[in-house]
């Protein structure tokens, strides 16, 4: 038996097999109902997405003979002639290679023959966009006007390109692209079919790569099967994709905190020696970054399409970076990838960035300190022998009554200077001299003591940081959680932090609650994180989050609302009112159950 591709292995042979197309399915399914049916459609959205699909769906039902809830029975003539492709009713065009004048002649010609059997003849043209603008105005009467067992779809993925005329005479089905978890279950299902096993990572990398195409999503994963026997990892999907490993992005971000510059450099020269490039290899530590910054708040975390086993490490990974760090490393990264463009060394720049990066703590820190300083004084800097002419000439005459220090007088015994020696000790005469306050400081010694004084400063800001001492305990970690309790207002935190207990083991810190909501709430509490850190300067904490509903007895979890039925609720209203019995039976009101 010959091989046949995934994606037309499974391709959806009913409106409720469409994946990521409920919208439209629903809208036909209606249409077909009330038999309010247009007499031409045109299906627009990106390549994959089931444009064709939908169409020969909807042409199969139409002259099904025996439709059962909306779907083709399959089995009467009209569709084993559609499945065999011998039908005489449906037809389908290609317009990239059938785009002239006379092909929609020869199509307007067909259309005015009446179906040999079933209730339609349907004209299924795909690519519509690519007809010649003769051949749109040729077709301009026929769609307009048809006969009315015609029925024409038209399928494109560019409907900019298609004229006004031609869009006014549609009606107009935008598809979206498919999302990733809506692959992802469509991957496991037909891996489950065929017998193969992969990890959740390896769907997610499958589906991030095919770009919301099911059918590029398919031709990924027979490709992945075809080369891998066994279990599918995603280190297998991205070393067959030729896709960097994210373990070399999380050791990126964790060398950069340790301020580890030679593994850097020697990690990214591993990155070049396996062939990725500047460009691909800065849009995905780009990737990598965002995904970080993201997942630091309950609401934007949301918005991360990866599984489960690695939203975890970018949660811990997370808890060790600042939003700072995050957004001056992605401010940093993609003024990089811009540059890209011209460099003519593109291996040193990446290499510049990321050495940046190393050090993006160090001078955040610093920043913080100068900000965080009430006693910096402004350095002056006093005038240099070069400057001074300029200086002298602007000193006031008040100044200039100021003692003077004078250098001592030559013995007048000393042998008379020379001719040469005089005319340049007479023009050194005739410059003004820089006049030095008695009471003023030497000039060296006035830089130098403002800038012993700063770094005084300085040290004594990072020592107050790290002269604290304390106590590493459960009880201490409870008072930091009541504290922030009290200062926040939102009733569904404070209920978090209070159902909280701790336990402190080396430099770990473990924090159980009774519910996994308790610690998504706890985590984006950021600047509680902070504190703890901040309390602790001399050890490199280390905070955990684990659910224990054993060390929570009392703690009882909502019940959760019943939802009622139509029926329910309708004899709940008439115990109130029976009034309401007698209007649904005088409008004739039909109650589901």
């Amino acid at each position: 038996m010959s091989f046949v591709v995934s994606a037309r292995k499974y391709r959806p042979q009913h409106f409720d097999e469409l994946i990521g197309q409920n919208h439209i399915a629903q809208t036909l399914k209606n249409a077909i109902k009330t038999d309010h049916l247009a007499h031409a459609f045109l299906f627009s959205g990106p390549r994959g997405v089931g444009k064709t699909t939908s169409a020969r769906i909807l042409a199969k039902v139409l002259n099904c003979e025996n439709l059962i809830d909306y779907k083709a029975c399959g089995e009467c003539s009209s569709c084993k002639s559609f499945l065999d492709n011998a039908s005489f009713n449906i037809f389908e065009l290609d317009a990239a290679s059938n785009n002239s004048v006379e092909h929609i002649r020869a199509l307007n010609e067909q259309v005015r023959f009446q179906p040999q059997q079933g209730s339609f003849k349907i004209y299924i043209i795909d690519e519509v966009h690519m007809l010649s603008q003769a051949a749109f105005n040729a077709f301009l009467k026929t769609l307009e006007e048809p006969p009315p067992y015609a029925k024409f779809i038209l399928a494109t993925t560019e409907k900019h390109k298609i004229i006004p005329t031609i869009l006014s005479r549609c009606q107009i089905f935008d598809f979206r692209r498919i999302q990733i978890k809506d692959i992802v279950f469509q991957l496991k299902t037909i891996a489950e079919k065929e017998g193969r096993s992969m990890d959740d990572d390896a769907y997610h990398l499958i589906a991030q790569k095919a770009d919301g195409a099911m059918r590029d999503a398919l031709s990924i994963y027979d490709k992945v099967i075809s080369s891998v026997e066994g279990e599918i990892t995603y280190a297998e999907v991205a070393d067959n994709l030729n896709v960097l490993d994210y373990e070399y992005y999380f050791k990126l971000v964790d060398l950069s905190i340790k301020e580890d510059l030679p593994e850097l450099m020697l990690l990214y020269d591993d990155i070049v020696k396996k062939g990725f490039e500047a460009e691909q290899f800065t849009l995905g530590y780009l990737e990598h970054l965002r995904q970080l910054l993201l997942v630091k708040d309950l609401k934007t975390a949301a918005l991360l399409d990866i599984g489960e086993t690695l939203k975890k490490r970018y949660e811990d990974q997370a808890l060790l970076t600042s939003n700072s760090f995050l957004l001056s490393s992605l401010s940093l990264l993609n003024q990089t990838d811009i540059n890209l463009q011209r460099s003519q060394n593109k291996r040193l720049t990446v290499e510049i960035a990321l050495s940046k990066i190393a050090y993006i703590n160090r001078l955040l820190d610093k920043k913080k300190i100068f900000n965080e300083s009430d006693e910096i004084e402004q350095i002056t800097i006093a005038p240099i022998p070069q400057m001074e002419q300029s200086i002298t000439s602007s000193i006031s005459p008040q100044v200039q009554h100021n003692k003077i220090v004078e250098t001592p007088k030559k013995e007048e015994s000393e042998n008379k200077p020379s001719e040469a020696e005089e005319q340049k000790q007479t023009s050194s005469q005739t410059r003004p001299k820089l006049q030095v306050s008695a009471s003023s400081p030497p000039l060296t010694t006035k830089i130098s003591s403002d800038i012993d004084s700063l770094l005084a400063n300085i040290a004594k800001k990072e020592g107050n940081k790290k002269s604290k001492n304390n106590p590493f305990t459960a009880d201490f970690m409870r008072t930091l959680f009541d504290e922030h309790r009290d200062k926040t207002e939102s009733k569904a935190i404070q209920g978090a932090l209070e159902n909280t207990k701790f336990k402190t083991e080396g430099d770990t810190i473990t924090v159980y609650t009774p519910t996994q909501i308790y610690i998504d709430f706890v985590r984006q509490e950021q600047d509680l994180i902070e504190k703890i850190h901040e309390e602790f300067p001399e050890i490199d904490l280390k905070l955990k989050f684990e659910v224990n509903e054993e060390t929570f007895p009392e703690y009882k979890a909502p019940k959760k609302p019943k939802h009622l039925t139509t029926k329910e609720k309708y004899e709940m209203l008439v115990l109130k009112n029976d009034s309401f019995r007698l209007l649904v039976n005088e409008l004739k009101l039909k109650i589901s159950s």
